[in-house]
């Protein structure tokens, strides 16, 4: 990797020149400041000409100072040309030096949110423009919270600029194209115009018509990458010789009889593996759908038709319950369990382990014929790929797809086994509720304990500093243990294995009325009593999340409630990530509206990002659904719809 990229590898850049493969969100026109107060026209954002009058610097105690160490706020004052004034308020150091290099007196280019307060205009933090970029359309970028910085970018774009005839090459690597196919599909000569347009346009109208192309080619780059995995050739060792009377002999270990849809995926499952084209498909179905005796039966067959077989889980829990019930199901095979603690011989039997097993499977050489990865969404693509020779058969088992594969299976690249029914009959109530509900919420706690039933509260931290303890497992625990003593318990991920596994076989026996835990239950856990689970600071979770942990309730049966409990009010977009929670119980389809909130993700082959900005070809660029789908229908990948 190139040393010079640092942080932009956080967006998926390699090299420095690749950064140039990023749109701007927006651009901002200098050519023209307005020198009179558009007064009527508050709330608006305007490039100004403004003469600066009076300039004061404060500390955070609001003492008057007259350097910038130890300032907090700076208070400004300017007029326009016909002498109206304007209230300039600055916070922040980085901010404040920007505006002590004008002398007073003199003229000041900003950019700013024109407002009214009082009956007075106001400027709150505007941008001082510098002189390089007056009389110029400045292109003005999205950095990724926590991790890179807009102006990280900006800087690194800009020095990378020498090198666009690189990055156009990249471009078209990329994008699966060739020059003269690029030139017929955009209607520009080259790529390098088209970046060159996106980072330095002429006018704002020409930056924004090049965003459109650079979105028009993203959907076109994303539909070549999956015709180029549709046409993967036959690899010898990928069909499995797997005898269908045998499969129909293990299907009648069920212990419960197997939907239709359930006969059908273990259908499609064999027969993919039957095939000389590795399998890569999805077994969706929501939490009590069947999802595991599902995909055993396929790997119980495969075994025993003399292929590798390995089930991958996140959670030692989940190994444990996998494990446990697949010796219960098909007792003459051997289940060996592997962890980073527990390492046995790999070579032989049906290998049931963390993802310990990808280092292990690659230093000793061994390569799986068949991987089934359960609960799909706690693996990053590599993590999952490593795992995979060119032949290996592939099953990715989810509740909740992520974003990635949701467009990769609406794009007909990943085919899909879907779970809609269940075996046994159960309704799932849930809620969003607030601190003023808080009562009312501790009673009903009590009144399904009381009634036999089993509750859970679910946190998003194991302990916490200042405020945020009192919304954390450890204090919650101390609290819950003084009104109802040892039949509290409490779980999560820093305890000892054997620790949460006899927490775990507690619960399951009805010893522990109440638990506290993190989301290390998320995943594979089945407690039969477990009637009602509270998910505090609900907004902290993800939507995969949030449905993984209300599929916990009422495994076997009956009514179930889920709380999203919010002690405090947050804000839109995570309230409507919530909402999707209470509306709709469909594992998949919250799949397709979370990839439409939150993106698709890197879509390509070898990709790792699973949600976000689509940077399979540009940073900055989001798709939508709906996009995709178009893209695809218009490849002739996926029928239009009627």
């Amino acid at each position: 990797m190139n040393e010079d990229i640092g942080r932009l590898s956080r967006l998926g850049f390699s090299t420095l020149p690749e950064c140039l493969l990023t749109v701007p969100k927006g651009f901002r026109d200098y050519h023209d400041p307005i020198e009179i107060l558009p007064l009527p026209n508050t709330g608006e954002f305007h490039y100004l000409a403004l003469t600066l009058v009076e300039r004061s610097i404060y500390t955070r105690e609001g003492k008057m100072i007259a350097e910038l160490k130890g300032a907090f706020r700076a208070a400004l004052r300017a007029v326009d040309a016909r002498g109206e004034r304007v209230q300039i308020n600055v916070i922040g150091k980085p901010a404040i030096e920007s505006w002590l290099q004008p002398e007073l007196g003199s003229v000041v280019n900003l950019y700013g949110q024109l407002i009214t307060f009082d009956g007075r205009l106001g400027l709150s933090n505007p941008t001082v423009v510098g002189d390089e970029q007056i009389g110029r359309v400045v292109p003005i970028y999205q950095g990724k919270t926590n991790q890179v910085s807009a102006d990280l970018l900006t800087e690194s774009i800009g020095r990378a600029l020498p090198q666009i005839n690189e990055a156009a090459c990249l471009l078209l690597e990329q994008a699966l194209m060739h020059e003269d196919d690029f030139a017929k599909f955009t209607g520009i000569s080259e790529p390098a115009t088209l970046l060159r347009t996106l980072h330095s346009p002429l006018s704002v109208r020409e930056g924004l018509e090049a965003i459109e192309v650079a979105k028009t080619l993203s959907v076109k780059a994303l539909v070549n990458k999956v015709i180029a995995n549709r046409s993967r050739p036959a690899l010898k060792g990928s069909l499995l010789r797997i005898d269908r009377d045998q499969v129909a002999d293990l299907i009648q270990r069920a212990p419960f009889e197997p939907t239709a849809d359930q006969l059908r995926a273990i259908d499609e499952i064999v027969a993919d593996c039957r095939s000389p084209f590795p399998m890569d498909r999805v077994l969706s179905g929501d939490v009590g759908t069947g999802k595991s005796f599902t995909f055993m039966v396929p790997a119980a067959a495969s075994h025993l038709a003399g292929a590798r077989v390995a089930i991958i889980a996140p959670s030692q829990i989940l190994v444990d319950q996998l494990a446990s019930e697949f010796s219960a199901l098909f007792f003459e095979i051997p289940i060996k369990k592997f962890t980073s603690k527990a390492k046995v011989d790999i070579s032989t039997g049906i290998i049931v382990g963390t993802t310990a097993v990808l280092t292990a499977a690659k230093k000793e050489g061994i390569v799986f014929d068949l991987v089934i990865a359960d609960e799909q969404h706690k693996f990053s693509v590599s993590q999952r790929k490593k795992l995979l020779a060119p032949h290996t058969n592939f099953l990715e088992a989810t509740a909740t797809a992520i974003p990635r594969t949701v467009a990769l299976v609406k794009l007909g690249g990943m085919p899909i086994s879907i779970l809609s029914q269940a075996p046994v009959k159960r309704e799932i109530i849930s809620r969003i509720i607030t601190l003023k509900a808080r009562e009312k919420l501790n009673d009903f706690v009590m009144e399904v304990i009381n009634g036999g039933g089993q509750a859970a509260f679910i946190y998003p931290v194991v302990n916490g500093d200042a405020d945020a303890s009192r919304y954390s497992v450890e204090a919650a625990y101390e609290r819950f243990r003084r009104v109802l003593g040892d039949s509290v318990a409490m779980i999560h991920g820093g305890l000892p294995e054997d620790v949460k596994t006899d927490t775990i076989r507690a619960m399951k026996e009805n010893k522990i009325k109440l638990l506290v835990a993190s989301t290390v239950i998320e995943v594979g856990v089945t407690i039969p009593n477990l009637r009602l689970m509270v998910a505090v600071n609900a907004e902290n979770f993800g939507v995969s999340q949030l449905h993984q942990l209300r599929g916990r309730l009422a495994r076997k049966g009956g009514t179930g409630y889920f709380i999203m409990y919010l002690p405090e009010p947050i804000q839109r977009p995570a309230s409507d990530r919530l909402r999707l929670l209470s509306t709709c119980s469909d594992g998949f389809r919250l799949a397709e509206m979370d990839a439409d909130v939150r993106g698709f993700g890197n879509l390509d082959i070898d990709g790792d990002r699973q949600s976000g900005s689509a940077r399979m070809l540009f940073w900055g660029i989001t798709l939508g659904r709906s996009e995709i789908e178009q893209g695809a229908i218009e490849a002739g990948l996926i029928p239009a719809k009627q």
